[in-house]
């Protein structure tokens, strides 16, 4: 019971930092909503790994950065149309459009009114475009947030110490749905060798997060597990992935929605618990094979890599 309890605290405490830390990048970004806000200087504002503060953001917020940026303009914009008396495209500038035209659908898109209908309307009151509580508000400081807890959150993680791991790699770089190609090179050089079967591991190691860097630019290894380095043709390179403490859990289904999975993982389970992140990439370890599975049956184990206690 005892120990039980001092989890609890642990957790509780945990929790309450992750909370202060995106407070803090919250009013960073409200403060400086003219500038170009990029995710490296906020990860270095919550004192986040630079790999996971977005999906750390995201998943207790249940918006992105850019998302939120975008929508504190607009609400910003609605406040300067009732109290300034700045014209609309000045307006429309300052929220980081190209054109009045442009802003204008966004706002009546977000609020059902042009922002002209709206600078005369006398019942008009500047809106939350949100769901969440995080609203423009002028020369205040935000002291909390309602952090997005799913309640019926059933994802299961389990704490695991991973040993080293040689691998056998491509390199891609574009669209995660089109690494197909890294992995027809790699095992199209170990299948002839028979370094496919036994206890080989499929193992995928992601850079980037793709609700953030553009799709051209994600980069990704193809890996296969290996006991030692052999003779191979260039693009076929050789890694050590590094072991220690990560929290795996397992996301079944396409590979297309694992990044709903990442957010669970990173915004709700990761920042409730008494862990933090190690400044490395994840790396998914598939069970099954894609070519001969459906879909919904995929099996991927993700690892997250965690500081040690």
């Amino acid at each position: 019971m005892r120990h039980n309890g001092t989890k609890y605290l642990m957790r509780s405490k945990t929790h309450k930092s992750y909370l202060t830390r995106i407070v803090n990048v919250l009013n960073y970004i409200q403060q400086n909503l003219d500038n170009e806000l990029t995710l490296e200087e906020l990860a270095e504002q919550a004192c986040f790994s630079r790999y996971h503060f977005h999906r750390i953001f995201s998943g207790m917020l249940g918006e992105s950065v850019k998302e939120l940026v975008r929508r504190l303009r607009l609400e910003r914009a609605a406040v300067q149309l009732q109290t300034s008396q700045q014209s609309i495209l000045q307006i429309s500038l300052a929220a980081g459009y190209e054109s009045d035209m442009s802003f204008s659908r966004a706002f009546k898109a977000k609020t059902g009114l042009l922002p002209s209908a709206f600078r005369k309307s006398l019942k008009a009151r500047y809106p939350c475009l949100a769901k969440n509580t995080i609203r423009y508000v002028t020369n205040e400081h935000i002291s909390s947030f309602e952090a997005l807890i799913n309640e019926e959150l059933t994802m299961k993680v389990m704490i695991k110490q991973l040993d080293d791991i040689l691998v056998a790699y491509v390199d891609h770089i574009g669209p995660y749905q089109e690494c197909g190609k890294a992995w027809d090179t790699l095992c199209g050089e170990l299948a002839p060798q028979g370094l496919l079967g036994g206890d080989a591991k499929m193992i995928g190691v992601s850079y980037d997060d793709p609700d953030v860097v553009p799709a051209d630019k994600l980069r990704y290894q193809a890996c296969v597990s290996i006991s030692e380095v052999f003779s191979t043709p260039e693009q076929v390179k050789f890694n050590t992935i590094a072991g220690g403490r990560y929290a795996m859990t397992t996301h079944i289904g396409p590979y297309e929605k694992l990044a709903e999975t990442y957010r669970q993982f990173f915004g709700q389970w990761l920042s409730q618990s008494d862990n933090e992140a190690e400044d490395k990439p994840c790396i998914e370890i598939y069970l099954n094979d894609p070519e001969s599975t459906d879909p919904e049956e995929l099996i991927t184990d993700i690892y997250l890599p965690l500081k040690e206690h």
